[in-house]
């Protein structure tokens, strides 16, 4: 039973993580879309959401946040079923 546990808590902590990395890539693509429009190198919508124009980036800004929660979320998480993880085995 320990070893099932083991294993459901190892790939937990994977897909936290890999939720993570996810959040990173689409936020780094999301700012260098934006900052285009902006003409500027990055703007990170989920850190500035006052600088959106028009409905797209306003909408972006929302998803963006919500995304940033739930990444941090998926992160501590991770970091408690990696501890599970190796307190089991």
């Amino acid at each position: 039973m320990v070893k099932y546990m083991v294993i459901l808590l190892s790939v937990l902590a994977n897909l936290c993580f890999g939720w993570a990395i996810f959040y990173a890539v689409f936020s780094v693509l999301s700012a260098l879309k934006v900052g285009r429009r902006h003409y500027q190198p990055l703007i990170f919508l989920e850190f500035q959401p006052h600088r959106a124009r028009g409905n797209w980036e306003a909408s972006r800004a929302r998803l963006m946040s919500r995304l940033r929660l739930w990444a941090i979320l998926s992160v501590l998480i991770g970091f408690a079923s990696l501890t599970a993880h190796l307190l089991l085995s």
